[in-house]
């Protein structure tokens, strides 16, 4: 009996043994650094990480633009502006990446999968369509001294005032075509300072030009803001010095700069002076300021100017800000992108002090003789800025599927068929480009505030393009 009850209790005590490592086990299988798992692991229920669907991939991605309305309101993507092949090596690797992200694509590609990619290569390329709404800044450049605008600014003075802000932060270093940034902005300054006519002033300042673009230097780059040509007619000689003491350097203070135009145009108010203001950067603010509440002040001024932006070679983020800056300062936003475009930007206000010299002797008392069906039809450059944004979204969509399909992550049936899309949306929106033509071409004998009000309606309204 004893030994019998002996066995018994060493029996028993093996299961224990082999119980309590069982539960040891378990406790490590279940363990979890978040309570939430760990207790529904140990209550039995099964946790598993759900890859989501390609119809739920589809629904967080922005549907494709297809009216006017659409296109010219839409965000646009991240690899914008610039055509594929001018993308920096790291550019053109983060783009594919992003379209990697995406489930492989196999020989017979369903519906949803090409819409998927679709979505996700137009929402990465989408580009900046120029919307007729805001070309009407443009056009009323183009019709300064016309009695039909009612905005006082656009009528002659008896001065004329330009101010040039010039970013010279380090990137204005880059290159574009052979030349840096800045050594183009130098010589577009020049010869557009040296077309001014006899009686104009002009005065330049310049800002992030100190330091460099490390943050011990931030202090000292955004702090620097000067005005290195005060306002007075052209010099050769004084502005060339001027310009040949700047060289890129550090961060953009562009709040700052604009702060400071107010001082500086301050004595020249608006009654008795037509005053205009250039903003060339090609960078955003990088200083805290708040560029676009200062932009709103100088709006509100006496100082009444007009205000051009011109974003130099400006990604897509760049655009949204320098955009924004020149709504709050009721101005006009432009990218220029080379040497040309900068000089043709800064050529219309050429034609403002042509017109005002001719206006200043007496040649003209007005610009009433503008025919608008003439002004509205050559919208400058509006639409070969259409076609470009067309034919860059086409090229730039189809480059890095190509790299996609030779990598194996997209079959090359998968790859014709969004090719085929991007030649069907380069076909219609050919035709959309024709409709907006007409739809100027219609207005052409209206008053121009006429023209603005029913513009600014068909193509400013909020579209959801989600």
């Amino acid at each position: 009996m004893g030994k019998r009850l002996h066995g018994t209790l060493i029996l028993l005590l093996i299961m224990i043994m082999i119980l309590a490592a069982c539960s040891g086990d378990k406790a490590e299988l279940t363990k979890t650094d978040d309570p939430k798992i760990e207790n529904e692991a140990v209550s039995g229920k099964i946790v598993q990480d759900q890859d989501p669907s390609i119809e739920e991939l589809i629904e967080g991605l922005p549907k494709p633009t297809e009216t006017v309305a659409e296109l010219v309101n839409a965000d646009p993507g991240p690899f914008s502006g610039k055509k594929y092949e001018d993308l920096t090596a790291e550019e053109q690797a983060e783009a594919v990446n992003l379209l990697k992200e995406l489930p492989k694509v196999g020989e017979n590609p369903t519906d949803e999968e090409i819409e998927l990619y679709w979505r996700k290569a137009l929402a990465l390329f989408h580009e900046d369509y120029p919307n007729p709404a805001e070309a009407l800044g443009v056009l009323e450049l183009e019709a300064f001294g016309s009695p039909d605008i009612e905005d006082e600014r656009f009528q002659f003075r008896e001065n004329l005032n330009v101010e040039i802000l010039l970013d010279g932060s380090g990137s204005m270093a880059n290159r574009i075509d052979g030349k840096t940034m800045m050594e183009i902005a130098k010589e577009s300054i020049q010869e557009f300072a040296s077309s001014l006519p006899e009686g104009a002033n002009i005065a330049l300042r310049v800002y992030g030009h100190k330091g460099t673009g490390s943050k011990a230097d931030k202090q000292l780059s955004c702090s620097s803001n000067e005005l290195i040509y005060e306002m007075n007619t052209y010099n050769a000689n004084t502005l060339g010095q001027a310009l040949n003491g700047i060289n890129p350097a550090g961060w953009t203070p562009l709040a700052k700069s604009i702060e400071e135009a107010k001082k500086d145009l301050s004595s020249y108010k608006g009654e008795n002076n037509t005053n205009i203001i250039y903003l060339v950067s090609d960078g955003i603010e990088t200083c805290g300021g708040d560029p676009v509440a200062q932009a709103k002040s100088l709006a509100d001024s006496d100082i009444q100017p007009i205000v051009n932006v011109i974003g130099f070679d400006l990604n897509a983020e760049g655009q949204k800000q320098l955009k924004e800056v020149a709504e709050a300062a009721k101005g006009i936003y432009s990218n220029a992108r080379n040497q040309q475009e900068l000089k043709q930007e800064l050529e219309r206000a050429s034609a403002i002090a042509k017109k005002w010299t001719e206006w200043k002797r007496g040649a003209i008392n007005s610009a009433s003789d503008l025919k608008y069906d003439q002004l509205l039809s050559d919208i400058p450059r509006f639409g070969i800025q259409w076609g470009e944004c067309n034919s860059n979204e086409k090229f730039n969509i189809r480059e890095p599927l190509r790299v996609l399909r030779d990598e194996g992550h997209i079959s090359r049936k998968a790859y014709k068929l969004l090719s085929d899309k991007t030649s069907e949306r380069y076909s219609h929106i050919l035709e959309l480009d024709k409709v907006v033509y007409n739809d100027l071409r219609e207005m052409a004998n209206k008053n121009f505030e006429t023209i603005k009000a029913e513009i600014n309606r068909k193509y400013s309204e909020n579209i959801d393009v989600k």
